[in-house]
């Protein structure tokens, strides 16, 4: 979980959070009374739908899931 600190005046529908990856990029959109953009690596990748964010009297706080890994291995049959 991690929490970033914002300029005050900045309001959840002027911000945009965007996950590609191990990528998180935070901005405030176009109209934003403050302007604020910055990007984040991660050491793994994020699972964008069992992660969340919430903004609370300033404070933005991200819970990112990591990607559970999925063995890819198939088995072959020995004939």
């Amino acid at each position: 979980m991690g929490e970033f600190g914002w300029p005050s005046g900045i309001a959840r529908e002027q911000l945009s959070i965007g996950i590609e990856g191990r990528i998180v990029r935070i901005e405030t959109k176009e109209g934003a009374t403050r302007q604020y953009k910055s990007a984040y690596e991660l050491p793994q990748d994020i699972d964008v739908s069992a992660s969340v964010a919430k903004l609370e009297n300033g404070v933005l706080t991200l819970k990112l899931v990591k990607v559970v890994p999925v063995n890819k291995v198939a088995e072959l049959v020995i004939t």
